[in-house]
C-alpha cells in the first residue's frame, strides 16, 4: 500500500468525522445551551437564597447587638458559606451558626444556637417524642428519662438528664408549656452540657418566621440559664 493511498484514506476519515460533527451541530448547541441555562438558573437561586439568609442573620445581629461574620462567596459565587452571628447578650456568650455537619455529627443541615451556661455539671437533652425524637435521642449517653409528672409535657417531650432534681426546680409549668409547644412545632432539640445550652433546628434561618422563632428561643434560654445558675 503506497504512502499516498494511506494519506488519502486518512483524509476521507477526517472528512466523514467532520461531516458527522457538522450534522450534529444544532443538537450539540442545544444541549450546551440548556446546560448553560441550567447553570445560570442554579447560580441565581444560590445568590437569592444566600441573600435571604444573610438578611435574616443581619437582623439577628442587630436585634441582640452581636457581630455578623459574612464570608465572601467562592468559585465565582457557586460556593457561598453560611454567615455566623456571635457575641454577648445578657452577659453570656451567644452564637448562631450552621455546622459543616449536622448537630451531633449527623448529615442533616441544622441551624444551631449556642449559649454559655456557667453551670457545667448539668447535662440534659430534650427532643419531641416519636420516631424523629427517638433517632435524635440516641446521643443522650444512656441517661435515664426524666418525667415531670405533667402528663401533657411528658407526652410531648422526651427528656434525658443526669440531674432530674434540677430540672424539677427550673422547668416550671409555664416553661414546660413553652417547651412542649415550641419543640413540637419546630421539630428542634435542646442539648445542655459542658457549659453550653444548644438549640438545633433542621433547616436554615431564611425567613422571618424562623428568625422570630430563634429570637424567642434566645430569651427563653437566657431565662432558663439564669434559673439553673441560681
Amino acid at each position: 500500500m503506497s504512502f499516498g493511498w494511506c494519506v488519502r484514506e486518512k483524509q476521507l476519515d477526517l472528512e466523514k468525522l467532520g461531516g458527522l460533527f457538522q450534522g450534529m451541530g444544532p443538537e450539540i448547541l442545544l444541549v450546551f445551551g440548556v446546560m448553560a441555562a441550567g447553570v445560570a438558573i442554579y447560580w441565581i437561586i444560590l445568590k437569592y437564597s444566600a441573600e435571604k439568609i444573610a438578611t435574616q442573620h443581619q437582623l439577628l445581629a442587630e436585634r441582640f447587638g452581636l457581630e455578623l461574620d459574612l464570608p465572601p462567596a467562592r468559585m465565582r459565587g457557586f460556593v457561598r458559606p453560611e454567615p455566623t452571628v456571635y457575641g454577648k447578650y445578657r452577659g453570656r456568650e451567644v452564637s448562631f451558626s450552621v455546622p459543616g455537619k449536622g448537630f451531633k455529627n449527623t448529615r442533616q443541615i441544622e441551624s444551631l444556637l449556642k449559649m454559655e451556661l456557667r453551670d457545667r455539671s448539668l447535662t440534659a437533652q430534650l427532643v419531641t417524642t416519636g420516631l424523629l425524637g427517638g433517632l435524635r435521642q440516641r446521643d443522650s449517653g444512656g441517661q435515664a428519662r426524666w418525667k415531670s409528672g405533667d402528663e401533657a409535657f411528658d407526652k410531648a417531650v422526651d427528656v434525658r438528664s443526669n440531674q432530674g432534681a434540677t430540672l424539677t426546680d427550673v422547668l416550671t409549668a409555664e416553661r414546660r408549656a413553652w417547651l412542649a409547644s415550641t419543640l413540637k412545632h419546630s421539630k428542634a432539640m435542646i442539648y445542655i452540657g459542658g457549659g453550653t445550652i444548644a438549640y438545633a433546628k433542621l433547616g436554615l434561618i431564611a425567613d422571618d418566621a424562623t428568625r422570630e422563632n430563634f429570637e424567642a428561643v434566645v430569651e427563653f434560654l437566657c431565662d432558663l440559664a439564669e434559673a439553673i445558675e441560681v
